[in-house]
């Protein structure tokens, strides 16, 4: 689309807002718009981003680099042959600006008026031109203002100005002095910064989301500029008013609007994964001749000094940390599946719970953790506090309305029970036992051995029930759906049968109402698929004592009743 004189002048409007950052919503829109139809507009677009970064980069180079060629780098990698531009000599500039605001007048004499014949002007040959005193008096003053009015910001730059600050950091140091804690401000155009451990997560004043990993060299450019040297970085700007620019060695990635992550090593060579959204990749080759493209959710790139070409290469879901928590030093690179087992071992889902602790389903004040023994529950919905993500637990009976979530949700077809429990509710016990047992055996089901931390098992050994807050996880993982609940159920093959045919029903319920359930006897396992709407709030297992011979006594009822559910997890997109 050719832009319109009208077009063009709005265009840059737009580009003048973005970069003082005053842009609007409704002018992103409008930016977004005129970027998507017009190649005249993008062109335009990375002419200007060129244009302000290098200004960027001129005065940030004049202040900080020494006039001498750069060394090799630490990697033993041959440096750039290229030399770095020495400093302008600002001193003559400050001189000529003084001498002109202290210099006396001069005075020019009046110019006479006495006429002299005009000289003969050969035919083939034009007259010289005549240069006055006066003009060339202007034209060196002129010049000495414009150059005075260039070195100003370099002679006497304006302070640093924040854009960003540290939000959060796990096990990170750093190579300056100064503490880079939680809740630093970080500002444009200082010196780079070095991670030399752990993770760093920073958010931008316009709402931008960075996690840089080490090692990793970094700085501000602007508030919607950032240079990395080397390392590991994740971009989220979905929140953000403004899009981003990474800019790593002579190439730029701009973003719209999306998720990416950007790794750089010291040699320059750079890659890029695209998870959400566009960017718009301006790389820099090995021919020095510069590629600009889209790329888009889905791809990845691969670029650098020593390649001629971008090349695609596969998409890395983990190869970034997406996220970080210090408090609970939760690290999180877009994993797709929260393991319930793990939180009941008081971790968040991936991998950062106890194995081998777990929750009593009862409210029995007496009871020591982890025992194992033959208890009556007393039907009552028990909340779990200091675990935001479970909401309850319950010893079902049947014999009364069984509540089963915080807001009041009823278990209607909960069966008959003993009312009897045996044991917590466990994350990956290695082993178990019964009261008359003399020897541990293995949590095996279906011929696999779920008591290790590379195959969890929630271990819900009849009475018991325990309900989890969809939303807690919703809320933990954001941009996240949670799209459904997979498990495989069943009695443990090991659980010595002796007179008792062990048998025990198994249930998942979502606020309270049914959606599977089925009785398996030892050695039966069974998977399970249940999908999870986002009106879905509350997740509900259970373990009852299903056909026993005499629910009145409890070894018949509940005996070696030893219910998994193995590798219970929230699937996510």
């Amino acid at each position: 689309m050719k832009l319109s004189a009208e077009q063009l002048n709005r265009l840059f409007i737009l580009l003048g807002a973005l970069r003082d950052g005053v842009l609007t919503g409704q002018d992103f829109e409008a930016l977004n718009d005129l970027l998507r139809n017009s190649p005249e507009a993008r062109d335009y677009y990375v002419d200007y981003v060129y244009l302000c970064s290098d200004l960027c980069n001129l005065q940030a180079a004049i202040k900080h680099s020494p006039a001498k060629p750069r060394e090799q780098a630490s990697c033993g990698c041959e440096a750039d042959e290229e030399l770095v531009t020495p400093p302008l000599a600002l001193d003559i500039l400050k001189e000529l600006g003084d001498y002109e605001n202290q210099a006396d007048a001069l005075e020019l004499p009046a110019p006479e008026t006495v006429c002299e014949p005009a000289p003969a002007v050969h035919p083939s040959r034009k007259p010289a031109p005549q240069v006055s005193k006066l003009s060339m008096i202007s034209l060196i003053t002129s010049l000495a203002a414009l150059l005075f009015i260039l070195a100003y910001p370099l002679l006497f730059p304006p302070p640093l100005t924040g854009v960003a600050f540290v939000s959060d950091v796990i096990d990170a140091k750093w190579s300056s002095s100064e503490s880079l804690e939680k809740g630093v401000r970080l500002a444009a155009g200082a010196d780079p910064i070095q991670i030399i451990k752990g993770i760093v997560k920073i958010r931008t004043d316009n709402g931008v989301h960075l996690v840089l990993e080490a090692p990793a060299e970094f700085r501000f450019t602007n508030s919607d500029e950032l240079a990395m040297n080397y390392g590991r970085l994740f971009v989220n700007v979905k929140e953000a008013s403004n899009g981003f620019i990474v800019q790593t060695h002579k190439s730029k990635i701009i973003d719209i609007g999306t998720q990416f992550g950007v790794y750089t090593d010291m040699r320059g060579e750079t890659e890029l994964h695209v998870f959400e959204g566009k960017t718009v990749l301006i790389a820099g080759l090995h021919n020095r001749i510069e590629q600009a493209m889209d790329v888009i959710a889905g791809q990845a790139r691969k670029f650098g000094k020593s390649l001629t070409e971008v090349r695609p290469i596969g998409l890395s879901e983990r190869f970034f940390v997406r996220d970080i928590e210090s408090k609970g030093n939760v690290v999180w690179r877009s994993d797709k599946q929260i393991h319930l087992a793990d939180v009941v071992g008081g971790g968040d889902g991936l991998g950062t719970g106890q194995i081998n602790t777990g929750i009593n389903p009862s409210n029995r004040p007496n009871d020591k953790p982890g025992e194992m023994r033959d208890r009556r529950g007393d039907n009552t919905y028990n909340s779990v506090f200091g675990n935001p993500f479970i909401d309850g637990v319950f010893v079902p009976n049947g014999k009364t309305e069984q509540q089963v979530t915080s807001a009041g949700h009823i278990f209607e077809a909960c069966p008959p029970t003993s009312g009897y429990f045996f044991a917590d509710i466990l994350n990956t016990p290695a082993t178990v036992m019964g009261p008359t047992d003399t020897s541990p055996f293995s949590l095996v089901l279906d011929g696999i051995d779920y008591g290790s931390e590379d195959r969890l098992c929630l271990c819900l050994h009849a009475n018991s029930g325990i309900t989890f807050d969809l939303n807690a996880f919703r809320l933990r993982f954001a941009g996240s759906r949670i799209v459904r609940f997979s498990a495989v159920v069943g009695i443990v093959d090991c659980a010595p049968s002796e007179s008792i045919e062990s048998a025990a029903a198994f249930w998942v319920l979502a606020d309270g109402q049914v959606r599977y359930s089925n009785t398996l006897r030892r050695g039966a396992a069974e998977p399970v698929e249940i999908e999870l709407a986002e009106t879905d709030r509350f997740l509900t297992l259970v373990t009852t004592d299903g056909e026993s011979l005499d629910i009145t006594l409890d070894r018949n009822a509940i005996g070696y009743d030893w219910g998994l559910f193995a590798e219970p997890k929230l699937i996510l997109e």
